[in-house]
């Protein structure tokens, strides 16, 4: 990943998923110091889906916790971890968690695990976007191919000239190509394009 600037935390708003403990006083002081607010809550998540970042108990939260997807966050997460059963990393690592703290809460490392977490998180979500785009393009691949077969018996042009046209009209109208022909734009008869000016050679007798 490139081109990642470290954040800078000041007016960040951090929610504590945890029970309250002197290691998480010790937590809500060192966010302080970054200029995050932080707010402890346990049981009750209320106000988690408008915090910038959320750390969590790993060791006794459990599932349904949060009041999201499982795995689909919409900040980054922190897990909080004092075991290392493996069934506990598993469960955080299925919330999606970008980073964890150790517990007891020592006297440094929660700068680093922010960044981490923020950096994760924003590669976490491009790669998701990311994979969401080659789906949809895969999903409408057949209809370009319709398109494209279309715009060639319309206009008796080639498959170069064909692609050519939606590809320069998408650009146009900046959209993707798969976009512009799920729209149905180059369907027969809508009157919303010219036929394409280099059309393929005409064989045979005069």
């Amino acid at each position: 990943m490139s081109n990642f600037n470290t954040p800078n935390f000041r007016g960040w708003r951090a929610v504590i998923v945890h029970r309250h403990s002197e290691n998480m006083d010790r937590l809500v002081r060192q966010l302080a110091r970054l200029g995050i607010e932080a707010e402890l809550v346990w049981p009750s998540l209320e106000g988690v889906e408008s915090a910038d970042i959320v750390f969590f108990d790993g060791d006794n939260a459990y599932d349904g916790v949060f009041p999201w997807p499982e795995g689909h966050a919409p900040v980054p997460m922190i897990a909080l971890m004092g075991s290392e059963a493996p069934g506990r990393l598993e469960w955080a690592l299925r919330q999606g968690v970008s980073a964890h703290l150790l517990k007891p809460i020592g006297s440094g490392g929660v700068f680093s695990t922010l960044v981490f977490a923020v950096a994760n998180f924003n590669q976490q979500q491009q790669m998701a976007a990311e994979i969401a785009e080659m789906k949809s393009k895969a999903r409408l691949r057949p209809m370009v191919v319709r398109t494209v077969i279309s715009i060639m018996q319309q206009y008796g042009v080639d498959e170069d000239a064909a692609y050519k046209l939606i590809r320069d009209e998408a650009m146009k109208r900046r959209q993707s190509v798969e976009a512009l022909c799920e729209a149905g734009f180059f369907d027969p008869g809508n009157g919303h394009h010219s036929p394409p000016k280099n059309k393929r050679k005409q064989t045979g007798s005069r």
